[in-house]
This record gives C-alpha cells, sequence and structure tokens, in this order.
C-alpha cells in the first residue's frame, strides 16, 4: 500500500511527543490527502521530567495537553490515551487487548508505529524500551489479534467487531522499503514537534536549532536515498491472513 492509497491511518506509540518526531511529516501528509489519523498514546509521560520538584499528574497533564496540540497542527482526529506509567511499559495482554480495542474502534487501512526490537543503527534515545513496547504490542494487536473474535471476548461485548488491518509501517533507519519525502511538510511536522515545550529545553523554544540538530539529520539522511531534502522511512509489514 502506497501513501496515497490510505484513506485511514492509526499511530500507535509510547510517549506523549513520540509521533510528531517520528512520523510528524507523514502524518501531515496523509492528513492533507484527506486520510483521516488517530493517535492511540500507550503511556502518560508522567515520568518525563528531570525536574525533581514538580509532581508526575502535573507532568502528565502538561504532556497531554502538549500532544493534543501538536495532534491539531498536523490534523490528527481524535487522541486514544492508554495510560500507562512511562518506563514501566511491557508487552502485556492488557496493553494488546487496550490496542485491539482503538483498531476496532478506528478501523484503519494502514498502523503506524515505532521499531519494535533494538537495531544496531538507531540512535539509543529511539531504542527507549516504551518505544519497543508500544511497537511489539502494536503489531500482535495488528495479527492476530484484532481480527480472531473469541481472543477477546468482552470487546465483542463493547460491540467492536473484528477488524483487519492492511500493514503496519514500523519506524526504519539505515534499511527501509518505504519513504515518504516530507519536504513540503517540513516546517508543520516542526509546529507540531515545538508544541512539546517540557520536552523540548534544549531548544530553547528554536524550532530551526532543533531541526538542524536533532529531529532533521535523520531525515536528511534519508532524504538523500530518495533524493529529496527531507524524507521519513519505514519497514513495511503486510498482514496476510
Amino acid at each position: 500500500m502506497l501513501l496515497n492509497d490510505v484513506t485511514s491511518a492509526l499511530a500507535v506509540f509510547a510517549h506523549p511527543d513520540d509521533a510528531e518526531w517520528m512520523f510528524g511529516g507523514t502524518v501531515a501528509r496523509l492528513t492533507a490527502n484527506g486520510a483521516e489519523v488517530n493517535y492511540v498514546v500507550c503511556t502518560d509521560g508522567s515520568n518525563g521530567t528531570v525536574d525533581t520538584s514538580l509532581k508526575p499528574a502535573d507532568v502528565a497533564a502538561t504532556r497531554a495537553a502538549e500532544l493534543r496540540a501538536a495532534a491539531d497542527v498536523l490534523g490528527v482526529k481524535e487522541i486514544a490515551f492508554l495510560g500507562y506509567r512511562n518506563d514501566e511499559l511491557e508487552v502485556t495482554r492488557d496493553l494488546r487487548r487496550d490496542i485491539v480495542r482503538q483498531i476496532r474502534r478506528f478501523r484503519p487501512d494502514v498502523i503506524l508505529t515505532m521499531a519494535p526490537q533494538r537495531l544496531p543503527d538507531a540512535p539509543v534515545d529511539i531504542l527507549h524500551a516504551d518505544h519497543m513496547a508500544a511497537s511489539e504490542a502494536a503489531l500482535v494487536a495488528a495479527y492476530p489479534e484484532s481480527y480472531m473474535p473469541l481472543i477477546y471476548p468482552d470487546l465483542l461485548e463493547e460491540g467492536l467487531d473484528p477488524y483487519r488491518v492492511t500493514e503496519v509501517w514500523t519506524s526504519a533507519f539505515r534499511d527501509a522499503d518505504l519513504y515518504v519525502d516530507v519536504t513540503d511538510q517540513v516546517d508543520t511536522k516542526m509546529a507540531a514537534v515545538m508544541c512539546h515545550v517540557s520536552q523540548n529545553g534544549s531548544a530553547r523554544n528554536d524550532a530551526d536549532w532543533m531541526l538542524e540538530h536533532k529531529v532533521g539529520p535523520a531525515m536528511v539522511e534519508a532524504g538523500k536515498r530518495i533524493g529529496c531534502r527531507y524524507a521519513e522511512r519505514y519497514l513495511r509489514v503486510p498482514i496476510k491472513y
């Protein structure tokens, strides 16, 4: 499935700022094309600070508001907050069921998520254990669980019928089989990234600095592969039954 064929996408990720960093340009392209995009954020982000004077509940509330602002910039329709504590995420049955619930609610063609395993060529901050847990849970939820009616019978009682996802796109680094040119969307992506004020301290509210030093290098390297300035890249996982 190519990007222009997507009518509905669901991004499943660990922390409130993950989607904008990893998929922001792709999401902006999808919504500009008229596709519906929704978010599932697995953790509350409550541990996402080095300021010990802050209460976890306040951090979570701040990060939820930042995510809503960023999603509005990108044209995302709805956000499902699963509410797990960050730095504690595991691929449990409860997490998988919660993601299946959202897949059956939103019924996307494609799921966007991060890499579910450690990649030797990926930056260490991308290899956060929560990222991998959210992504692995999303893959299991997409296949086979969202399509198998007897795995979570309680979801049938909620009126959520089985649903077959077409593909999962996982974030890639050196090796990829899908590249998305996001050159025209980079300003929109950065506007969304900069909504996460609590997480962007080193940028000091300077989007140009953030693009050059933090967000941009991976996109520039990917763009060179397809002859454009900025790109996001994925490994496609077709779902076959």
